[in-house]
């Protein structure tokens, strides 16, 4: 008997707790009438950040091999320039697959003939280049045209205050067009499209 009054005043207590915590939730509420507009920061053209409209810092991870692989290299004046670079923040789960497929099967093959664009996978949760080199192997895509990058210490991961599922759209001169989750990979389309030659 004392055993059931200690579990009912503890289920008390709890519930107490949680109204409590509720209460101090005053304003807050679930926004039940969601729209499609941007409500980001306005941000001011080149300036430096991780939002549409600034350019980007640069940085340098391992790829799968264990080569490095420096965005500025990538861009106008680099040693491999090209006209757009595209990253996809996967953590290798089923959501991610989803759209490193789309992206595989879909995205690439429309715009492989309208300029150079380099796609990269960053994977930012397996803690090492054999790490991700092994999920590469894992999920099929070594050898395909999305480059698995190593994001050991999740520093790029970071720098675009990413989560699972971003895709970031980069053009030549290192202006972001596009930093936002993958969706059904409309954003990324429209972006290239806006980029790349005809």
């Amino acid at each position: 008997m004392k055993i059931m009054k200690r579990k009912n005043l503890l289920v008390r207590l709890f519930t107490v707790a949680a109204l409590i915590n509720l209460a101090a939730c005053q304003n807050v509420t679930d926004d039940l009438v969601p729209s499609d507009e941007d409500n980001r920061p306005q941000v001011e053209e080149g300036t430096v950040g991780h939002l549409p409209g600034q350019v980007t810092e640069d940085f340098t991870l391992a790829d799968s091999h264990g080569a490095s692989v420096r965005l500025a290299d990538q861009l106008q004046g680099g040693a491999t320039p090209a006209d757009a670079v595209v990253l996809y923040f996967t953590m290798w789960c089923p959501i991610c697959l989803s759209h490193s497929d789309h992206l595989v099967g879909t995205v690439t093959p429309h715009f492989a003939t309208r300029g150079t664009v380099r796609y990269y996978l960053i994977d930012y949760v397996s803690g090492s280049v054999a790490g991700a080199r092994a999920a590469e192997l894992a999920n099929g895509y070594d050898g395909s045209a999305l480059v698995t990058v190593a994001d050991v210490d999740q520093a790029v991961f970071d720098q675009f205050d990413a989560a699972m599922g971003t895709v970031v759209v980069i053009d030549a001169t290192g202006t972001i067009h596009v930093n936002e989750d993958y969706r059904d990979g409309t954003a990324l389309r429209s972006a290239l499209d806006a980029i790349l030659p005809p």
